[in-house]
């Protein structure tokens, strides 16, 4: 299958890499973690129409951008968080180091449960363990989830999006208030717009 890329995935990835232009290793270790991302996406849309990868480059533009965050190993775990579906730790490793393959093992979630009881009870424990885990991988969730929350505000299934709102008000938010206060404030804000 054919890798699929817009305009915004071109222009994304320019804008990521401008925030470490001034590092050529951090240019190169950024461009290793966004071809995995692709690998790992490819022939991936969401809401058939979006590449996936999309959906990593502004996670990790959420931490670069607008939070500042100017942590090579940080957009890197951003961009290849849910990537352990298409790719193995081990090859994330390889080419990205120990510290991003450990924050992408540590945000990487649990199957998804068929039902809704036994669902809230596996993100209970999941966020559980990651109100554990270093403020650097709360962001990158985090992050995860906001760019997630400003995408269901158009969404077209409106009870997974209120699901999904739902969620992350019991589970998210509590993680975010004690991690982050712009990332708290940002998330409450995309949730509120998801109606």
């Amino acid at each position: 299958m054919e890798q699929t890329f817009n305009n915004f995935t071109k222009a994304g990835f320019a804008r990521l890499l401008k925030n470490f232009e001034d590092n050529t290793d951090d240019v190169v270790k950024l461009t290793r973690a966004f071809a995995l991302a692709t690998k790992a996406h490819k022939g991936h849309v969401l809401d058939d129409k979006e590449p996936h990868v999309n959906h990593s480059l502004r996670t990790a533009l959420v931490l670069a951008e607008e939070l500042q965050m100017r942590d090579v190993d940080l957009a890197s775990a951003a961009l290849l968080h849910d990537a352990l579906e298409g790719v193995p730790e081990q090859e994330i490793k390889e080419e990205c180091g120990d510290r991003v393959a450990a924050m992408v093992s540590a945000v990487a979630e649990p199957p998804h449960a068929k039902k809704q009881e036994e669902r809230g009870k596996i993100l209970g424990e999941y966020f559980a363990k990651l109100a554990k885990q270093p403020k650097d991988v709360r962001c990158v969730k985090l992050a995860d989830r906001l760019d997630t929350a400003r995408s269901m505000k158009t969404y077209g299934y409106r009870d997974s999006a209120l699901r999904f709102k739902e969620e992350t008000q019991k589970h998210v938010v509590p993680l975010a208030q004690a991690t982050d206060e712009r990332l708290a404030f940002k998330l409450s804000v995309a949730l509120y717009e998801i109606k």
